[in-house]
């Protein structure tokens, strides 16, 4: 049975920007990581940054895991798991950002397909694998998904 609650558009809001700042976090932590494997040289200053954007970026999504949850008493359960949302401008960005990351992943997802073999491909990712291509595209999916909410979000707090 589904909750019918009527949110106020400020806890939409305030959980979109959560959702965004998470996907943020996830891209630095998906980036960090696979910088991490890359990186040859375990004793330099770089590995050291790499290793600190690794644990910070995965604290900060536990954080902010936990923050959304606070949320699930205050928005429909359409909100908290589908981002549809009752205010119009919450839902347009939200629908906005999840429509672009989906294009993102079905067009990368595609080309990953179908030219993942390929040995011009595997020439150009040389020092990387598929699985680091894959891992590459989800990093760019999480950071577009999460930029453009706190893009828009912010677009609408500046014309207020």
């Amino acid at each position: 049975m589904a909750k019918s609650i009527s949110a106020l558009p400020e806890q939409e809001q305030q959980y979109l920007t959560i959702t965004g700042k998470a996907s943020i976090a996830l891209a630095f932590f998906l980036l960090a990581e696979l910088l991490s494997t890359v990186i040859s040289k375990t004793d330099s200053v770089i590995y050291l940054l790499v290793d600190l954007t690794l644990f910070v970026s995965f604290i900060y999504c536990i954080v902010l895991a936990a923050k959304s949850m606070k949320f699930a008493k205050h928005i429909s359960n359409l909100g908290y798991w589908a981002l549809k949302f009752n205010d119009e401008y919450v839902d347009y960005v939200s629908s906005f950002s999840l429509r672009a990351t989906c294009h993102i992943m079905v067009i990368g997802g595609i080309f990953l397909a179908y030219s993942g073999d390929s040995n011009w491909f595997i020439g150009l990712i040389t020092p990387l694998k598929l699985t680091d291509a894959l891992q590459i595209l989800l990093c760019l999916a999480a950071a577009t998904h999460g930029a453009l909410i706190l893009w828009k979000l912010r677009k609408e707090e500046l014309y207020e």
